[in-house]
């Protein structure tokens, strides 16, 4: 297969020249060279080695498309390529001029803009564009738009008041692209988008304008992957042959369709011809140049514009950021707040805790007082038993004496009466004091339980406050954070 292709080419591009006799034949002629000078390091390897025959021209360049596609010259050219994307036979009739678009582009992306006529009476407008255009529906819709005016206003002016609508045609608009835009690169499968207007209820009306977009740097990414040695059917060698200039490709497109040597055999004739050749390279980079400076401004501003709505993004979001935190700053704020009331809260209980608690010590104090003087009246009370004892011995041994001296025992009765009723007085202070002591006990107990129950209720605010420390704590730890 190597050796055929070897064989192919050279008969096709011509013989091949050393890098030497192109340089030469360059330099023998100063208009040549000095626009050979002109050029940028790239596209002077790019002429070099098509003046070679290493390598083809690539036809998405306005000149050389428009010097193979000549409608006038090869109508049948352009003819087959567009029947082959729209999928029906059809005859190109002349080439309209597109100096009187209503439409008018100051730096233009677009490469090529061809506006034919068919035998039909069908129109196409045929562009190519370096860099897929930013809005390529709705421009497309103006120009297809702009076709369909200039049909309507021709056909008026010939048929007058005879002119009816049905008279209009389809209007076509077909845009090849070299370097395809975001749009496209969704469908990395798919080289060629036909669209054209339909009802979602199924009516059939006759509305003339299709589209068709052909993403070239798609097909030949696709293409190469898919069939590497092989063409599949006529569209994809028109696509090659407009869209490639790599001598496999073009090795391809001759294997399968040999008829396509004679345009071939056409770009091979400005290999000999450098001077006319580089006229034509240098008008199609000038028209690249302007195109990819315009799209570099596009792109720019396209940029600018989405910085922009990121910039404004980012406001936004650091906006409802700084108020989120002013709102976390202002619960952090209630919440000291609250914790600052609390710890006042506690403190006023401490406080009151030990106020109870002095008062506990001096209710202690004052028992234990009381308990001495208890104990004093006891040692006083025993003392007086004591006596008592004493006496009543005194008093047996004067029983004789008292019955001898009944008169005089008598006398004391009343005496005794009255020492009785002291003694019963007596006692009754002895029971009073010990109901006394009874209430002294109860009065302990109910201290105890009281001093209990304190603190208990103690060790729960302890360990509430403990709690809330802990959260105050990770709250103060996440603001920081």
């Amino acid at each position: 297969m190597n050796r055929n292709k070897k064989m192919i080419l050279p008969a096709v591009l011509g013989d091949l020249k050393t890098r030497q006799e192109v340089m030469e034949e360059i330099i023998s002629s100063p208009s040549t060279y000095h626009a050979f000078k002109r050029l940028k390091p790239g596209f002077q390897e790019e002429f070099i080695e098509f003046c070679m025959g290493v390598r083809g021209m690539k036809m998405t360049y306005d000149t050389f498309f428009k010097h193979i596609f000549d409608a006038e010259v090869h109508p049948e050219r352009l003819s087959a390529f567009l029947s082959k994307v729209i999928g029906r036979p059809l005859k190109i009739k002349r080439a309209l001029g597109n100096e009187h678009r209503r439409i008018s582009e100051k730096a233009s992306l677009v490469i090529l803009d061809l506006i034919v006529e068919f035998t039909t009476g069908e129109l196409a407008d045929v562009e190519i564009q370096k860099f897929g255009y930013m809005f390529p529906g709705e421009r497309a819709s103006c120009y297809a738009a702009d076709m369909m005016m200039r049909q309507y206003e021709r056909e008026k002016s010939i048929r007058g008041d005879k002119f009816n609508y049905k008279d209009l045609k389809k209007i076509y608009t077909i845009v090849l692209m070299e370097n395809s835009s975001a749009e496209f690169k969704k469908f990395p499968d798919s080289y060629i988008h036909r669209g054209e207007w339909r009802f979602d209820t199924g009516l059939k009306m006759n509305l003339l304008q299709e589209f068709y977009f052909i993403p070239l740097d798609i097909f030949l990414k696709t293409e190469d992957n898919k069939n590497k040695n092989t063409i599949r059917n006529e569209l994809e060698a028109w696509l090659y042959f407009i869209g490639s200039d790599k001598p496999a490709h073009i090795y391809k497109v001759l294997q399968r369709y040999p008829e396509f040597e004679e345009m071939y055999r056409d770009i091979e004739y400005f290999r000999y011809h450098p001077e006319e050749a580089i006229n034509m390279f240098s008008e199609a980079l000038q028209i690249m140049d302007e195109n990819t400076a315009a799209y570099m401004i596009v792109e720019k501003e396209r940029l600018i514009k989405e910085m922009d709505t990121e910039l404004k993004e980012l406001d936004a979001m650091l906006k409802e950021k700084d108020v989120a935190l002013k709102e976390i700053d202002s619960e952090l704020k209630e919440m000291d707040s609250e914790l600052k009331e609390m710890d006042s809260t506690l403190k006023e209980k401490d406080s009151e805790l030990k106020e109870m608690d002095s008062v506990f010590k001096e209710m202690d104090s004052e028992l234990k007082e009381k308990d001495s003087v208890l104990k004093e009246k006891d040692s006083e009370l025993k003392k007086m038993d004591s006596t008592l004892k004493e006496k009543d011995s005194e008093l047996k041994e004067k029983d004789s004496e008292l019955k001898e001296m009944d008169s005089t025992l008598k006398e004391k009765d009343s005496k005794l009466k009255e020492m009785d009723s002291t003694l019963k007085e007596k006692d009754s202070k002895l029971k009073e004091m010990d109901s006394t002591l009874i209430r002294k006990d109860d009065a302990l107990k109910e201290k105890d339980l009281l001093i209990e129950k304190i603190l208990t209720e103690k060790q729960e605010t302890e360990d509430q406050l403990a709690e809330l420390k802990k959260q105050v704590d990770l709250l103060i730890a996440q603001k920081n954070n």
